[in-house]
């Protein structure tokens, strides 16, 4: 190897680790612009990493810990999301978006009496801002079927800004429950009564159909037999089963029927609130 060839790779290796320096891929700028990128992506429980990162070289980096915090709620871990917030500022009124991010992680896992505190700390909201909140979590709650807890919550709805929530609520108001009592009722008057009360028309008239013909079949068999009429007691069994069945089936009919119209008005809610 010639002198020049040797001067040449000695220059090499001493300026290499001085190249590599400037592009350290974990420096703090990096680190927030991956972090940034990872969030656009939907890669969240990789960015809360990266925020980690962050914050660990910068602890007080408010920028940060907003990320991290949105971050967390958006992959799927709420409890951490309020945990570190509460760490960072346990006590005092909340900045804006910190608010936000602590009532939208509280209601994501339905921790209400979290939201509570955390809206009594959230002074730096807008009374529509708060309005909705407080409508959104009585909404994901489930307590609107009730009438008098409608009434209770007219004003709150009145103050929301946000005119999502409000259609809701309005639609809300016009949903009726179905009384289980009253399907087991009227199915016990007219088999499949019950669920064709709790709006599964077809499937009542499945009910009806199937415990008449066979009680129909029943009957047929004593009045040619008499009460040694293996077909007349056989039917009779098979109605008897139906009936019941019919019964049960009209009490799941109405408690589908309510809990579907709370699932359908909780995810509409979700739907606006986690994306406010």
């Amino acid at each position: 190897m010639t002198r020049f060839a040797k001067s040449l790779i000695s220059c090499c290796l001493i300026l290499l680790p001085a190249n590599l320096n400037s592009q350290d891929l974990f420096d703090l700028r990096h680190s927030r612009e991956f972090g940034l990128h990872l969030m656009q992506t939907r890669q969240y429980a990789l960015a809360s990493q990266e925020w980690e990162r962050v914050l660990f070289l910068v602890p007080g980096d408010t920028i940060a810990r907003l990320n991290l915090v949105r971050s967390m709620r958006l992959s799927g871990r709420p409890e951490l999301a309020i945990t570190r917030l509460n760490q960072w500022m346990p006590e005092g009124d909340l900045p804006h978006d910190f608010s936000k991010e602590g009532l939208q992680a509280a209601l994501q896992q339905s921790d209400f009496s979290s939201f509570q505190t955390l809206l009594d700390r959230s002074a730096a909201l807008s009374t529509g801002e708060r309005s909705d909140f407080e409508l959104g979590a009585w909404l994901l709650e489930g307590e609107w079927l009730t009438v008098p807890v409608r009434k209770r919550q007219n004003n709150a709805a009145l103050s929301a800004s946000h005119p999502s929530l409000i259609d809701i609520y309005n639609r809300s108001l016009m949903v009726r429950r179905k009384s289980p009592a009253a399907a087991i009722t009227l199915s016990a008057i007219i088999p499949g009564m019950g669920k064709i009360y709790s709006g599964d028309w077809k499937d009542g008239l499945m009910s009806l159909a199937f415990t008449g013909v066979n009680a129909w079949q029943s009957y047929r068999g004593f009045s040619k037999d008499g009460i040694k009429s293996v077909r007349g007691w056989v039917f009779g069994v098979i109605t008897t089963g139906f009936y019941a069945a019919n019964l049960f089936g009209s009490w799941k009919s109405a408690s589908l029927c309510n809990n579907g119209q709370i699932d359908h008005i909780r995810h509409e809610t979700e739907g606006v609130l986690f994306s406010y």
